[in-house]
């Protein structure tokens, strides 16, 4: 019984080894079936303009790491190091494709991988702006003695990098490395093609000229000759050869197998002829497109530029409403379709700004300065949209001469006078309104701008107004530590400047100046702050004002034990909660509530739901060092966004004990892109918090 039992044992041992290794195989095998699927797209895909299969890389990232994780001493371990390397970079995971391949620089010298790798550690430096380092990387491999096709990636590598950061001379000369050496004739093309694109971008039209017409001598394919030839047009025209343009449009539109871009064509034609001043021949030819052509994106666009006709050329603009208007039903979410949608409605606004208030039955200032700005916004109007300067003078002047009161009549008087000074050349009679304007509105938040066309800033001119005293209290605040000075600053603009746009930021500075260091130690902060948000509802400052209402001075609640956070704003410290100036201890701040104090002495807002991150360009990935410790938990940062979304700036306030987790997390955070348009633009340059929830992978739990 006892030599079966044996067998029985050494067959399960047996079993389970081969059951591992298939799975270890198993995984490899799909990781590199999703890596050579998305490697196989993208090297047949056009050269210089790669098809990324993001999916199938992120699968091959997800395999190679569970053989990384744990199969660490396995044969295939610099196969999936290079796997995740190469997918990290077409995925933009430039910091991690780095890490990566440095590991098999290190670590593999006779791998198979070792050459390729070096091309995408200079890459992913390029990419991560380490342009020193790259350069140094790429020289190298240029100058080793290696394969040429080799080279030529490497070349088109460092002329894309320039190319698409708008240095077309520095890419020229490694296009030209291709074209002349190293690539082959198909790579030899592409090259050209970028070297007359990158002429064309610098207005540099007779040479752009010359380099697409040479792609014509180099086996082009329809597609490529037709671009050759069409830039070609395009060049002719800025260069005012408008018969050579034409001549080389012809040949587009007498070969037959451009028949069915003969409308496309058509479009090229009757822009010759705007050019060449032949409005009514311009007329015929797109009028001729809207009759024939079948593609709406072609009627489309000759509607629009029928528009533009009769707007400037012909000042008909209800039948160029009519063209707009027509374009727009062709597609409103089109460029083409947003730009005739914007001009139509330029043109119904002037039935909207029409005078419909006479002077004599506006009775309150709101109404005075409503109707005062829809004056202005017509002026505008005028001068910016619809090309109309002489009008748009005159309507600006009857906003002055009518609505004398108004908030906005001394900016019109600036805007008066930078009409005149532009379309009448008369820079004595532009200055003389603005003299005017300084004398007639001296409290003007619109007397800096003044000042500043005047070349008054800093003179004796710029005194009295709310600016001036702002910038005076914020001086002695900052610079000189002056509170008391600041204080009375502040309030001159509280007492006098009712109706400017410094009176809110003055009059909720004393109640911070309070708060920060007169610190009553009662209620009295507390219900300012109150009463200040429900005095000015939905200002940005009302909502400073409720996140503020949260943080307690109160000596008389006892901190909680904890680690806590640590901030200095000024003289005053938050540590563990405690808030301390000097070496005194004159507040506690609720430790929850301590890490929501930003670095510049507010509250960090709450990120708000609605506000999704739309893009991560480095990903988090659990650490290998963490596995151990089986960390998981809550990270906390407080964000600037700029106007795209992306982080321009970050503290953290919450940490893990394990550093390589806050240094992955902080990457991951730095990288993230989110729906700023969702977010009030008033509140942007706001601080704002964010959580980061790190959990461990699914295969270590």
């Amino acid at each position: 019984m006892r030599p079966i039992l044996k067998y029985v044992f050494v067959f399960a041992v047996l079993l389970t080894a081969l059951s591992a290794g298939c799975v270890y195989y198993n995984t490899f095998y799909n990781a590199r079936k999703a890596f050579n699927d998305a490697e196989g797209a993208r090297k047949q895909s056009k050269y210089g303009s790669p098809q990324i299969k993001q999916s199938q890389y992120k699968r091959a990232i997800e395999k190679s790491l569970k053989v990384i994780e744990n199969y660490p001493n396995s044969k295939y371990y610099d196969d999936a190091l290079y796997v995740l390397g190469v997918s990290y970079f077409w995925t933009k995971q430039y910091g991690k494709a780095e890490r990566r391949f440095r590991e098999i620089i290190a670590n593999y010298e006779d791998s198979k991988y070792l050459k390729d790798s070096r091309l995408y550690l200079a890459k992913a430096k390029l990419e991560q702006g380490d342009i020193e380092e790259a350069m140094v990387a790429f020289e190298e491999l240029l100058n080793e003695d290696i394969d040429r096709n080799f080279k030529a990636e490497a070349a088109l590598a460092l002329g894309m990098f320039n190319f698409d950061n708008h240095q077309y001379k520095d890419a020229e000369r490694f296009f030209l490395l291709i074209r002349d050496s190293l690539g082959t004739n198909n790579e030899k093309k592409v090259a050209q093609r970028y070297i007359a694109d990158g002429n064309f971008e610098l207005f540099q039209f007779e040479d752009a000229r010359g380099a697409y017409l040479q792609i014509l001598g180099m086996e082009p394919d329809l597609k490529e000759r037709y671009y050759a030839l069409f830039r070609a047009v395009n060049c002719s025209y800025f260069m005012l050869q408008i018969d050579e343009g034409m001549d080389y449009l012809k040949t587009l539109m007498d070969d037959e197998k451009y028949y069915d871009s003969l409308n496309v064509l058509r479009l090229l034609m009757a822009e010759g002829f705007e050019w060449d001043g032949d409005i009514e021949q311009a007329e015929i030819t797109y009028r001729k497109i809207v009759s024939e052509a079948r593609m709406k994106s072609v009627i489309q666009e000759a509607q629009y530029n029928l528009g533009l006709i009769y707007q400037y050329e012909y000042d008909q603009l209800s039948e160029a409403k009519e063209f707009y208007d027509e374009a727009v039903t062709l597609g409103k979410s089109t460029d083409v379709g947003q730009m005739a949608l914007q001009r139509s409605s330029n043109i119904g606004k002037l039935e909207e700004y029409a005078r419909t208030i006479e002077t004599d039955t506006i009775t309150t200032k709101e109404a005075i300065d409503e109707a005062a700005f829809i004056q202005y916004q017509l002026s505008e109007l005028l001068w910016f949209d619809l090309n109309k300067p002489d009008t748009a003078i005159l309507e600006m002047q009857y906003l002055i001469d009518s609505f004398s009161t108004a908030y906005v009549a001394p900016k019109a008087m600036i805007s008066l006078s930078q009409m005149i000074r532009e379309h009448q050349s008369d820079s004595i009679a532009a200055d003389s309104i603005l003299y005017s304007m300084l004398e007639r509105y001296p409290t003007s938040d619109y007397i800096p701008e003044a000042l500043e066309v005047l070349s008054l800033t800093g003179t004796a001119a710029d005194t009295g107004h709310a600016a001036a005293f702002l910038k005076k209290a914020e001086s002695f605040l900052v610079d000189e530590q002056n509170i008391d000075s600041a204080r009375a600053y502040y309030q001159i603009i509280v007492d006098r400047f009712e109706d400017s746009e410094h009176y809110l930021p003055a009059r909720f500075a004393l109640i911070w100046l309070t708060e920060m260091y007169e610190n009553p130690g009662d209620s009295s902060v507390y219900f300012a702050y109150v009463e200040f948000a429900d005095s000015f509802p939905g200002t940005e400052l009302a909502s400073e004002a409720i996140a503020r209402t949260h943080y307690s001075p109160s000596r008389k609640v006892q901190p909680v034990e904890g680690e806590g956070d640590s901030v200095s704003i000024g003289n005053i410290d938050i540590v563990s909660g405690e808030v301390y100036e000097g070496d005194s201890l004159v507040g506690y701040v609720d430790p929850e509530r301590a890490i929501y104090v930003d670095p510049d002495g507010g509250l960090a807002l709450n990120l708000p739901a609605k506000v999704k991150v739309t893009e991560t360009r480095e990903p988090f990935e659990y650490p290998t060092e963490a596995y151990g410790s089986e960390w998981e938990g809550e990270l906390a940062f407080q964000i600037k966004l700029d106007f795209s979304g992306e982080v321009i700036d970050l503290v953290q306030k919450v940490w893990s004990p394990i550093e390589e987790i806050n240094i992955r997390a902080e990457e991951a955070m730095r990288s993230m892109v989110f729906d700023a348009q969702l977010i009030d633009p008033a509140a942007l340059n706001s601080w704002w918090m964010y959580k980061m929830r790190i959990t461990r992978p699914s295969h270590l739990k």
